[in-house]
């Protein structure tokens, strides 16, 4: 991912109840599933909102899934679809939450 210079999300694991955390999410149908993501790990800032530092995410970061293909799935290419929810802001105002569509294309061989 790579977000506009001057902006945030907050990370997977949020140390406030209030703010969105950033979600990866893969759909379960089909024969390839995602058995893990692993997020990078968040930097603490201060912000003027918050008493204490926020875990965000900045500039440009990879989230990692790690896939498994069904022991019967055939050989071929396909697609896995997915859902990444997030909250964009920047020192004094956050853009309202979006979920936007994740495809991504794999092979079976």
């Amino acid at each position: 991912m790579q977000l506009r210079s001057g902006y945030h999300v907050n990370s997977h694991s949020p140390n406030d109840e209030f703010l969105i955390p950033l979600r990866l999410r893969w759909d379960e149908a089909g024969p390839v599933k995602a058995v893990e993501v692993t997020y990078p790990k968040p930097e603490l800032r201060n912000y003027g909102f918050s008493d204490q530092p926020v875990s965000v995410f900045t500039g440009a970061f990879a989230i990692l899934t790690r896939l498994q293909a069904a022991t019967d799935a055939p050989t071929g290419t396909g697609t896995l679809a997915g859902k990444l929810r997030y909250q964009a802001c920047d020192e004094k105002s956050c853009l309202p939450p979006r979920t936007i569509e994740v495809r991504l294309p794999y092979e079976i061989r």
